[in-house]
């Protein structure tokens, strides 16, 4: 049997800051390596997402304007749906942008406050008197143990995989987690949620929030790895099924290089 899943890329046209279209890259092409057909839909402005016709989501990130540009959209057209398809545990990677939309509330630069969609329980807020300023650099954080050992369970052969993630930031929102969302992993170096906080991005089943941009998925493999393999699991119904451990030399270096350079052993 030929496994397929279908990626959903949300506002191509409005949301791609830093190169954040890499990750869709990075997701088809592996899948392409791995053997698997990879259905590649985009949905933009004025487009309504129909329910159940994808496994992945991923929304990248953009300046305030382009953010409020889609939120309307967003409420009309795709709301219902991604918060069904992820109540389900479809798969959906925010990077910034796509991360703060999907919270309770964001607020821009000038304290326009923007409701989001509810679907992950963060706020995000702009600097202010009370708040520091942007959060910019290269980012290095450390997975939690249970998401580092089940990744490491997800290939046919064992595969020394790192328990870092790296990428590199760049946001003034300051976003806060409320209950029953978990950090995506903690900072070794860099700010991640916010300056304060000492951990990056959030977790809500199969709902993945980060502020790791360009791009997020190249410079992480095994992450890209492990959302192909929930989109599998779960559209599947069968926790068995293995990938292919694919070499990744040139991934993994570029990855050791940042976390020996800039994470805090």
């Amino acid at each position: 049997m030929t496994l397929s899943l279908t990626l959903t890329h949300l506002y191509p046209d409005n949301l791609n800051l830093y190169g954040d279209l890499g990750n869709v890259v990075t997701l088809q092409r592996r899948c392409e390596w791995l053997g698997i057909a990879c259905h590649l839909n985009a949905l933009n402005l004025g487009d309504s997402a129909v329910s159940g016709q994808t496994d992945i989501y991923f929304m990248g990130g953009g300046q305030d304007n382009d953010q409020l540009a889609v939120v309307d959209d967003f409420h009309q057209l795709k709301q219902e749906t991604i918060r069904a398809d992820t109540e389900a545990e479809t798969v959906f990677l925010g990077v910034c942008g796509g991360y703060q939309l999907m919270g309770n509330t964001f607020l821009m630069g000038d304290n326009q406050e923007t409701k989001g969609l509810g679907i992950i329980n963060v706020k995000t807020q702009a600097p202010s008197k009370d708040v520091k300023g942007r959060c910019i650099g290269n980012l290095v954080v450390e997975l939690p143990s249970e998401t580092y050992t089940e990744i490491q369970t997800i290939y046919e052969q064992p595969k020394e995989i790192p328990q870092t993630l790296v990428g590199f930031e760049n946001h003034s929102g300051q976003t806060y987690l409320g209950e029953n969302v978990a950090p995506l992993a903690s900072t070794r170096a860099g700010f991640g949620n916010n300056h304060e906080a000492q951990y990056e991005g959030a977790r809500y089943k199969n709902v993945f929030g980060s502020y790791m941009h360009g791009s997020m998925l190249p410079k992480n493999p095994h992450f890209a790895d492990y959302m192909i393999w929930l989109a599998l699991t779960r559209k599947y119904r069968d926790q068995n099924i293995k990938l292919k451990a694919l070499p990744d030399t040139e991934e993994i270096a570029a990855h050791q290089y940042i976390v020996h350079r800039y994470g805090k052993a």
